[in-house]
């Protein structure tokens, strides 16, 4: 009966201890979870606060407004079907700022005139275009096929056929002026 009681005393130990030794460890994985669970809500505060900051300026300018589109760049590609009626196709450098606002300006008072044509621009520097770049210009052009651009041209086109065919800065500022 006595090695029973002894037995029964060192049974309850060892369930007293074991049920200790778990709540121990329960509440240190409880604590562990709960400094993570802080470390992540003060790094979330901290971004949320640091991008607030930084944003804030430029929130303003990245509100979606009424798109706008633009007709007037083409690719070489689309010359000879943009329109179905009368247009003029500028090609030029476009990563050439000094020609750019030449043309620009330019482009701008010929449509201030009264009863203009349209006039749409393709940019020969874009990589897009460099299959209708050539060092030798085809001024016989009838289709996209045989386009051959190898600097400043302005075609006249109508119906989806080239009428007239410049080359040259000054030829160009002639004809829209």
């Amino acid at each position: 009966m006595v090695n029973n009681r002894q037995y029964k005393r060192k049974m309850h130990r060892k369930v007293d201890n074991i049920s200790s030794s778990f709540s121990l460890e329960f509440s240190k994985i409880i604590k562990i979870l709960v400094v993570i669970a802080i470390f992540f809500v003060v790094f979330y505060l901290l971004t949320v606060y640091i991008l607030q900051k930084d944003d804030t300026s430029t929130i303003i300018n990245t509100i979606p407004g009424e798109a706008e589109i633009q007709y007037q760049e083409i690719l070489a590609g689309n010359s000879f079907s943009v329109d179905k009626g009368h247009y003029y196709v500028l090609y030029y450098d476009m990563s050439d700022e000094n020609l750019k606002s030449s043309y620009t300006s330019l482009i701008t008072a010929y449509e201030e005139k009264e009863n203009h044509m349209s006039i749409y621009t393709v940019d020969i520097s874009s990589a897009f275009n460099k299959k209708y770049i050539s060092d030798i210009s085809n001024v016989n052009v009838e289709n996209i096929d045989d386009l051959k651009i190898s600097g400043p041209t302005l075609i006249e086109i109508q119906s989806g056929k080239a009428i007239n065919y410049v080359e040259g800065q000054e030829k160009i500022e002639d004809i829209l002026r």
